[in-house]
């Protein structure tokens, strides 16, 4: 059909207000890019799985892609080498699983939905990812310290040079004959580095590295030179803590990548599957009724006119109380349209 009166039917307005029923982004793009088809056996095959959709939900009111995500564009970044944060790779793992959900419900109910059932089957669970990657983060996207057995020896590491450090920091603050020396007898943080502080009348009284001062310039933030192995000790298993935790990200980017076409087919699957469930919450917002779509007829000459090089092109419309879906169902008057074997052109007149 010619775009011009696809925009004349206003049918664009009628696409943005399916895709307000989608889901996710994906199933947004499908929705928005939808055609009419001039093949009868593929609308009649759209037809069927809007009914169907309808059918599942009232079913199971509960079925949702829930935590679907379009995670294409990362899929892509992985092929391409880079490492996924955590949030990202948490997107893939919600992602799988919703579509591991929506495969498991919707295939048991094969024989009531074979059309949505076909499409569920393709769906690749890809369980050794979900596993992995859950196995590796928690919830909040962070790398757990059985991610690996060197993060969790760095960690164990990590805190007892921290202990160590703060240990001997406080015996410093807490000592008696430094009480004088000190603007309050506190542990805080410049730079990263652990440092007491330090009235600026008594620098050297206690030995250290000045990080910082007050604005008033009356104190210093000294880290003593007792705590500076103590605290480079800590930073450097900070950064080998971080060092790893790349290592990890990295690995399960890998993973990702490696699996990136099996996800791909996932998204695209859950894409479709969402578009049908948005046909069908539409449909049953603007009460719509499946339509019984019969082929064309041979095209011949009718009635007075069979001398003349004017032919029925073969179509049959019959609509019974039909409205446009963009109109007011409260306030609109629905009519009654038949087109057959007698004629086949209907004129409109108005403003």
């Amino acid at each position: 059909m010619d775009s011009k009166y696809l925009q004349i039917l206003e049918f664009p307005k009628i696409l943005k207000r399916l895709s307000q029923y989608t889901a996710f982004s994906a199933g947004r793009d499908l929705a928005l890019a939808l055609k009419p088809s001039p093949d009868l056996e593929e609308a009649q095959r759209r037809q069927r799985e809007t009914s169907e959709a309808r059918k599942l939900l009232e079913v199971k009111a509960d079925l949702s892609l829930g935590g679907a995500r379009d995670v294409r564009p990362l899929l892509k970044s992985a092929g391409l080498g880079a490492t996924l944060s955590p949030a990202d790779l948490l997107d893939v793992r919600a992602t799988l699983i919703s579509g591991r959900t929506l495969k498991r419900a919707i295939t048991r109910l094969a024989a009531q939905f074979p059309l949505l059932a076909a499409k569920a089957s393709r769906i690749e669970e890809c369980a050794h990812v979900v596993a992995e990657i859950g196995r590796c983060l928690n919830d909040r996207g962070e790398v757990v310290d059985a991610a690996s057995q060197a993060l969790a020896r760095i960690r164990h590491e990590l805190k007892e040079a921290h202990e160590r450090l703060l240990d001997k920091l406080n015996r410093i603050v807490a000592s008696p004959a430094n009480a004088s020396f000190l603007q309050e007898p506190l542990v805080t943080q410049r730079g990263g580095r652990y440092v007491i502080p330090l009235k600026a009348d008594f620098k050297g009284r206690i030995p250290g590295v000045v990080h910082d001062q007050s604005a008033s310039g009356a104190t210093l933030f000294i880290e003593p030179l007792a705590t500076v192995e103590l605290n480079n000790r800590w930073r450097e298993l900070q950064l080998e803590e971080e060092r790893e935790i790349q290592r990890i990200l990295a690995a399960l980017s890998a993973l990702v990548a490696e699996e990136g076409s099996f996800i791909e087919r996932t998204v695209e699957v859950l894409a479709e599957l969402d578009l049908a469930f948005a046909k069908a919450r539409y449909a049953d917002e603007i009460q719509g009724v499946e339509p019984h779509l019969v082929p064309f007829k041979v095209a011949r000459a009718k009635g007075r006119k069979a001398a003349s090089s004017v032919q029925h092109p073969g179509s049959t419309i019959q609509l019974r109380k039909a409205r446009h879906p963009l109109l007011d169902p409260a306030t609109v008057v629905p009519i009654d349209v038949h087109l057959d074997d007698d004629y086949f052109i209907l004129v409109i007149t108005g403003p």
